[in-house]
């Protein structure tokens, strides 16, 4: 039997998605976002996601680890890209 804490517990997932974006003179370039799953005892889900955020791969790991290292909640993870990124 599992404790009871083991029903409540949630964790979050960020992962980084890449695509291409082009500007209006019509250059493209490769830009990195993130996006934010909950996982729980009923599986997990897509809560938010952040398009373009940087280009810098570097960047965009170093963000992850941050986010993930401190399970940021989803109610505060755009502030905390805007932050990161400022």
């Amino acid at each position: 039997m599992l404790p009871a804490y083991a029903f409540n517990t949630v964790s979050y997932e960020y992962r980084s998605f890449s695509h291409i974006l082009t500007t209006e003179d019509e250059l493209c370039y490769l830009a990195y976002g993130v996006e934010v799953y909950r996982h729980d005892i009923y599986g997990y889900q897509k809560v938010d996601c952040i398009h373009g955020l940087t280009t810098r791969y570097d960047k965009i790991i170093h963000l992850l680890d941050l986010l993930n290292r401190t399970q940021v909640a989803p109610c505060h993870f755009r502030d905390v890209v805007e932050d990161f990124l400022s």
